[in-house]
This record gives structure tokens, C-alpha cells and sequence, in this order.
């Protein structure tokens, strides 16, 4: 198998070689901000709005970005061409930097990689586990994943495939992806400003406003108990149905009818965008 590129600051190297220093502070301290893409036939799907979430990304965890936006996509082009990697997952890691005293932010460091992935649409539900946990900076696509990891270990120790965080009554997200409902009445809703603004939930929001009525707010643990369905979204999962929220609903394994309306219409807009640049 090819040694599989990356771009470290700028320059095209094999991936074993790239190197960080211990004092960086995405080592010594977990800070830095990452952003992720997918590729599909060799096309970057959805990149602008990628790159928009990367320079916000930085620019709230105040971490310059040396690079201008035509020279990331330069250097997503040439990993691209490098690795030769048609149906991939792209990661834009920019670091805290070498911190003097381990604490200040320096110059980041900026890695760009790519390995292969494959991504179905799921029929068949998956079980999420409440936790009770909200995530800081929760506007931010962080490499802080303390929780999410910890969850995880405790999600499949009772049976479930991920957390949910749930706080005070009202649910956010899920560790690495956004979460949806739809009500009784057909209604799509989903959490409001304090969560992580994923690129798949936001090509979800704009599709749901042609068939459906949609509310972005605050949702309530009665919400969940009232809902019809439930998905879950992200760059890698679609829309995953969701059969249960262990403890508060079942929704059975399959997925929903506007669960799956929901499927074909991203389904169709990811084909448009992968047609139109080809």
C-alpha cells in the first residue's frame, strides 16, 4: 500500500515524517481546532462551507491562520492529487503552536491529511445513552474530545452505539454529531445557536424548509418523549435514524418516514454537487 501523504505548514511530506514538537500546545494542553471534509470521486464536497467553519473555528479559539483560503484549497488539491484517494475524509488540524511557557498560544502548526472512507446511507437505527454534559466552546470543532471518548466507553458498557448530551432538561448534540427530531405533527427540530453549526445539518435545514415545517430552538427532554422520530447528522454518518434514547424513547429500529425523505434529498443535493464538479 502507498505511504499516504500529508501537508504539514504548507509542505507536501509522507505522513510518518511529520512531526510535532512536544511543546505544542495541542499536546501539552489539548488546544487547537480541526475541520473535516469528505471527498467523493475525487470531489470536495461542500468545501466552502468547510473552510468558512475553519477560519471561525480559529478565529474563536484566537488561533491565526497564516494561510489565505485559495492557498488551503491549493493544498487540499495537492494532497488530493498525491494521494489518489477518490472516496476520502480530509482533516484540517491547526494547533495551538510551540508555547514558550505551555501555556501561550504560539505560531500554529497546521497538518492537513486524508485516508480512505466509505459512507451508506443507515435504514436501521442506532441507540444513543443520555449524558449529562454540555460542550464548551461549543461553537467551535475542537480537538478537545475528553468527554466524547469517556461517553463512548460508557455508552457501549449499556448497550448504546454513542451519547447524547443532555443538561438541565434540554439536549444539545451528540459528541460528533447534531441531533434531530421530528414531532408528532411533522415538525424537524433540532437545538438552536449553542451547538456545534455542522455543514450536514445545515444543507438538512435548508432542504427541510421546502417540505416541511422546521424550528430550531431549545429542545426539551418532553420534546424527545413527544417525537415520531429522530436522526442524527454529520460529514461521515448523513442522516443516521436513531431507534432509541436509552431510558426516555423508543422509536423502533427502522428509520422514519420523513427520516428518510430527509435521506434522499441530501443524497440527491451531495450527487448535484459531485455532478457539477466533474
Amino acid at each position: 500500500m502507498q505511504t499516504p501523504f500529508v501537508i504539514f505548514n504548507g509542505a507536501l511530506i509522507p505522513e510518518h515524517e511529520a512531526k510535532l514538537s512536544v511543546n505544542d500546545l495541542a499536546i501539552v494542553r489539548g488546544y487547537g481546532i480541526f475541520d473535516y471534509l469528505k471527498t467523493i470521486n475525487g470531489c470536495p464536497v461542500f468545501l466552502e462551507d468547510n473552510l468558512d467553519r475553519f477560519y471561525r473555528s480559529a478565529e474563536l479559539m484566537d488561533l491565526p491562520v497564516s494561510y489565505s483560503r485559495e492557498q488551503l484549497k491549493d493544498c487540499i488539491d495537492t494532497i488530493m492529487q498525491a494521494n489518489n484517494i477518490p472516496d476520502s475524509g480530509i482533516k484540517l488540524l491547526l494547533t495551538g503552536g510551540y508555547s514558550p511557557d505551555g501555556y501561550s498560544i504560539a505560531e500554529p502548526n497546521l497538518i492537513i491529511s486524508q485516508h480512505p472512507i466509505t459512507v451508506t446511507a443507515e435504514q436501521r437505527g442506532i441507540k444513543l445513552l443520555p449524558l449529562d454534559y454540555h460542550r464548551p466552546f461549543s461553537q467551535v470543532k475542537s480537538i478537545d474530545y475528553v468527554m466524547g471518548i469517556q461517553g463512548l466507553k460508557i455508552a457501549k458498557e449499556k448497550g448504546a452505539n454513542d451519547v447524547l448530551y443532555i443538561q438541565n432538561g434540554q439536549i444539545s448534540e451528540c459528541p460528533r454529531a447534531n441531533f434531530f427530531l421530528i414531532s408528532a405533527e411533522g415538525k424537524l427540530l433540532t437545538a438552536a445557536d449553542d451547538v456545534l453549526p455542522g455543514i450536514t445539518r445545515m444543507k438538512i435545514l435548508e432542504l427541510a424548509k421546502e417540505k416541511m415545517e422546521v424550528e430550531v430552538r431549545d429542545i426539551t427532554l418532553e420534546d424527545l418523549k413527544n417525537a415520531n422520530e429522530a436522526f442524527i447528522s454529520s460529514t461521515t454518518k448523513n442522516i443516521t435514524p436513531v431507534s432509541a434514547v436509552l431510558g426516555y424513547k423508543d422509536f423502533g429500529p427502522e428509520a422514519g418516514t420523513r427520516t428518510l425523505q430527509l435521506q434522499q434529498l441530501l443524497e440527491e443535493l451531495v450527487s448535484k454537487t459531485v455532478n457539477q464538479y466533474a
